[in-house]
């Protein structure tokens, strides 16, 4: 999958001339979590966040001295609490890239960039719904974990003899040593017994019904 068919689009922007006042309202407005600023040439100059922007007012203090700040943050310019030239992507690569890139960097969101136009935004809530989507969680059914023998015709022939009895595979995940398949529970239990009488190691059968896992009886 690539981050242009998941990234959030069309993307909620801010200027660069914009208040933290302004771009709180706006987070509050659309119900987003992340804002990319922009100059007039809508050219990517900063991120900024609800949580950054909710971390400089202040906590504990005076009622009418913590108004008074807080009154005069909300007339701070956006370009004093952003953060200046962030990490961004284009929408050709992977969610898998898109992924790494923050996990070393630390960072929640990635702006996507296409013809020097912020066109979308992904974040890491982004691409855990997508690994939630590619396992099926949620929705009900069997979800089977096989030890993954790396050598050519091992997936194919899985897939074949899930066909051969008429099993539906609606999920399937590779790791780094083991497949993780979502069947449905038509047929599960002798899909599961032709695993085994054809040399397939089945590690862990768990069954899924209302988002709630419980091992299979």
């Amino acid at each position: 999958m690539l981050v242009k068919d998941l990234m959030a689009q069309p993307v909620v922007l801010i200027t660069e001339k914009a208040t933290v006042g302004e771009a709180l309202e706006l987070i509050r407005q659309h119900d987003v979590r992340h804002l990319p600023v922009v100059d007039r040439k809508q050219h990517l100059v900063g991120v900024t966040s609800e949580s950054d922007l909710l971390k400089i007012f202040p906590r504990n203090k005076h009622d009418e001295r913590k108004t008074f700040e807080t009154n005069l943050l909300l007339r701070t310019p956006i370009t004093q609490v952003m953060v200046p030239n962030p990490y961004h992507i284009n929408p050709h690569i992977t969610i898998e890239e898109a992924a790494l890139l923050m996990k070393n960097h630390k960072i929640g969101c990635l702006p996507v960039i296409e013809h020097s136009k912020v066109i979308g935004l992904i974040s890491r809530t982004d691409v855990i719904e997508a690994f939630i989507n590619s396992l099926g969680l949620g929705k009900s059914g069997v979800r089977v974990t096989i030890p993954y023998r790396k050598k050519i015709g091992f997936l194919s022939d899985l897939v074949r003899l899930a066909d051969k009895f008429g099993v539906l595979i609606d999920h399937m995940v590779t790791f780094e040593t083991e497949i993780v398949l979502k069947i449905r529970r038509e047929k599960a239990e002798q899909f599961l017994k032709e695993l085994k009488s054809h040399g397939y190691t089945v590690t862990d059968i768990t069954c899924i019904e209302n988002s709630v896992s419980l091992p299979c009886a």
